[in-house]
């Protein structure tokens, strides 16, 4: 029989507190340029997918579509994002960076690179590796979400 150790999820709860510490160094470095933090994350994600569909930020973000909806109203009542239409699909449309937006990105990117050579300054191996890990990590939780659950 396992032990308790052994039966723990300690990958998972590694990638859960990684994620919040990563949120907080970025916040700390995006209030110390004067950046707001609210929703700087998914403006990212925006900036990095554009012209993108809410369905595809739901499944790269691991967000629910009702919280999507949520951000996407308020960066578009901010005039951070804008909406298009998708030619393919009447009911969906893209989101795309205003000049607004591009500019809060633009000022917040340093941020983001100070905090990521704050954390490469602690790593043991390059953050290549790291980065592949973590991507590969990412892509088998998207697949365990997709299967199936078993009764």
């Amino acid at each position: 029989m396992p032990t308790a150790h052994e039966r723990s999820p300690d990958l998972l709860q590694e990638l859960y507190s990684t994620g919040l510490l990563v949120g907080m160094l970025v916040d700390e470095e995006l209030e110390r340029i004067g950046v707001p933090q609210q929703l700087f994350s998914f403006l990212g994600w925006v900036a990095t997918l554009q012209p993108v569909t809410p369905g595809t930020l739901a499944a790269e973000t691991g967000l629910p579509p009702t919280t999507i909806r949520d951000h996407v109203r308020r960066l578009v009542a901010r005039g951070d994002v804008g909406k298009r239409p998708n030619p393919a699909d009447g009911r969906s449309y893209f989101l795309v960076l205003t000049a607004r937006g591009q500019r809060i990105a633009d000022r917040g990117w340093p941020a983001v690179v100070a905090a990521h050579g704050r954390i490469a300054a602690n790593l043991d191996r390059p953050p290549a590796d790291y980065l592949a890990a973590a991507r590969e990590l990412r892509r088998a939780v998207r697949r365990a979400l997709d299967e199936p659950q078993q009764a």
